[in-house]
């Protein structure tokens, strides 16, 4: 093992594991820390069976950067991670918010977003911050579970006129397809023949009505013109969302988007040709960044050859 490899290690050691202790014991939530370990050992939370014997709801309140959000603490993905750091993706926040204050800033107009697989709210809240009321955001979330509270984060924050929540999911094209929930609920996805890097976290499945983004925005007679930025994190399914948005992609712009890639999940050809199709329509690269590391990466090129997965892209035109 290379010294690069066990540098990395170490670090992912620290960031996922030293560190979430350490804000743990910092904010005094011994509680939830031992709770926490036990169900890593054994898959059993004794925290949350002593809330629910004392009645204390699952939902609760964080501070969350410059908003205040609901969140459940029985998931355990990005609720959990909101919960113990109040912030998600530091790298990639800071990147998406400053792509955006460069359209805000260049243009008198609204500027509109695309948020697909919206969640519980985290980066629509934070396009909303950046934008304030310049905002008009649709925010997709086939999830009720998740809708729920990102629809309560939406109102709490004092955003309900610059967002609208769609509860369909993007695909290629309109439909209906088989969802999976997963435990941790950004790790939610649509069915695929192929398997994903979480597919043994599935734990439900159920029908949703599909929309393309292209089917979408004609039948709400919206011009793929009036696009201003699009970011998306499918567990693998982008290649799927991007073919049913070439009129948005072919626009001229200006144009943001941020795509979680995972190149491992699936089929790599698929993430090789995502890339194509976004450079074939004339985007630069701006931001990579995968883990906890921001990657010198500025050609797709270079990004083609990047393994495993959540690889955070900003592309624009």
């Amino acid at each position: 093992m290379s010294n690069l490899e066990i540098g990395g290690r170490l670090r992912g050691f620290h960031e996922y594991n030293v560190k979430p202790v350490r804000d743990l014991l910092l904010k005094g939530e011994f509680g939830f820390l031992v709770g926490a370990v036990v169900e890593t050992l054994t898959g059993h939370n004794p925290y949350f069976r002593y809330r629910e014997r004392y009645g204390k709801d699952r939902i609760v309140t964080r501070q969350v950067r410059a908003h205040e959000m609901w969140i459940d603490l029985y998931d355990r993905g990005i609720s959990r991670h909101l919960f113990i750091r109040g912030i998600h993706e530091a790298n990639a926040t800071a990147a998406y918010r400053d792509a955006l204050s460069e359209i805000r800033d260049d243009t008198t107009e609204t500027v509109t977003v695309l948020d697909i697989g919206a969640n519980i709210g985290y980066y629509v809240l934070e396009a909303a911050d950046v934008l304030d009321d310049r905002a008009s955001i649709v925010a997709f979330e086939p999830d009720p579970k998740n809708r729920q509270l990102l629809e309560r984060n939406i109102e709490h924050n004092g955003y309900g006129e610059q967002i609208e929540v769609s509860p369909v999911a993007v695909d290629d094209e309109p439909g209906e397809r088989i969802f999976c929930r997963s435990t941790h609920s950004n790790w939610n996805r649509l069915a695929r023949d192929e398997a994903t890097g979480n597919v043994d976290e599935l734990v439900e499945r159920f029908s949703v009505e599909t929309t393309s983004v292209d089917a979408y925005l004609d039948e709400a007679g919206v011009s793929p013109r009036e696009i201003n930025a699009v970011r998306m994190d499918l567990e693998g399914h982008e290649l799927n969302v991007l073919d049913g948005m070439m009129d948005v992609l072919d626009a001229d712009g200006p144009l943001v988007l941020f795509v979680e890639f995972h190149p491992d999940f699936g089929e790599r050809g698929d993430y090789k040709s995502a890339l194509s199709t976004l450079e074939h329509c004339g985007f630069t690269v701006r931001h990579v960044d995968q883990y906890w590391n921001v990657l010198d990466i500025e050609s797709f090129e270079e990004l083609r050859t990047v393994d495993g997965s959540h690889v955070r892209v900003i592309v624009e035109k």
